[in-house]
């Protein structure tokens, strides 16, 4: 029989379907700091040509693209590329917001593309290094990435023990190493709070 914090954290934060989890992250406010701090971080341009890991609902892409930018929103779970659609579709329509459904890992995209990417409090469900490699085969050279993800031991209000134990988590030094072993450069970690790092770092 299945574990029931193993099908929550698959169904409902891995990788998100069904009718609740479409519910839950069709906006979902609890991230709305979340998103703000990344956005901040990224200093977007209406130049910049986003690509964004993870996009749930679609409601840190759509904030984004208030900056006059163009955007490339992935997800592994096609609920999310759908509601990320149905969230944006008049984005799509003006052709400023493409979704692809695919891993992070193995990204369907030509090389050096991106002039940024972000990622909000995904990191942690990913193979990091193989995810850091294809994002920076996509990026092109000098842009920069914002992840924001889970630090180590986070508060049980935040993240619950059974579903932090299955994540994968990192220390700052951890964080640095990653990010250097992949090939970027200026890799920065900022604590904010208990619970979150945010890690920045150019291609």
């Amino acid at each position: 029989m299945p574990n029931i914090a193993d099908v929550l954290t698959d169904r409902m934060l891995s990788r998100p379907r069904g009718p609740i989890a479409r519910l839950w992250w069709r906006d979902m406010k609890a991230h709305h700091d979340i998103f703000r701090d990344t956005l901040r971080a990224l200093e977007l341009q209406s130049a910049d040509n986003l690509l964004e890991i993870g996009c749930g609902g679609g409601t840190f892409v759509g904030w984004a693209l208030e900056s006059g930018c163009r955007a490339t929103a992935v997800d592994h779970s096609a609920d999310m590329i759908a509601l990320t659609a149905r969230n944006n579709a008049a984005l799509v329509r003006e052709g400023r917001l493409e979704m692809v459904e695919a891993t992070a890992e193995a990204l369907p995209l030509p090389d050096e593309q991106f002039t940024c990417a972000a990622m909000t409090n995904v990191f942690c469900f990913l193979d990091a290094p193989r995810a850091l490699t294809e994002l920076r085969r996509v990026l092109v050279p000098g842009a920069r990435i914002v992840v924001h993800t889970i630090a180590p031991n986070p508060p049980a209000s935040v993240v619950p023990p059974p579903v932090a134990r299955r994540m994968r988590l990192h220390t700052d030094d951890d964080l640095h190493a990653l990010f250097q072993g992949a090939g970027f450069t200026e890799s920065n970690v900022a604590r904010l709070g208990a619970a979150f790092q945010l890690v920045t770092a150019s291609r």
